[in-house]
């Protein structure tokens, strides 16, 4: 006997029914003034490596963000988003 499959195709359902929502996924990461930091090969930098946002992720880069801008001036350092 052949197993069954089922597929889901994300945006095939009606958007309001809220079993078929396509979940929003999104990634943070911290983001600097260019000039404020370097990679390894001494060249200026302006962004940091995305992570999920997750509450534990976006706890951590808040408190860098907010020692980046204790040490290098308010607004120097902020969080950015995208949809991963």
């Amino acid at each position: 006997m052949t197993p069954l499959v089922t597929r889901t195709v994300i945006g095939a359902m009606e958007p309001d029914d809220p079993m078929h929502r396509k979940a929003s996924l999104k990634e943070i990461r911290l983001r600097w003034h260019l000039g404020l930091h370097e990679d390894d090969d001494g060249d200026p930098t302006e962004g940091g490596v995305w992570f999920p946002d997750s509450p534990d992720n976006r706890r951590d880069l808040t408190i860098v963000m907010e020692e980046g801008n204790k040490v290098a001036g308010e607004g120097s350092h902020w969080l950015e988003e995208r949809e991963a």
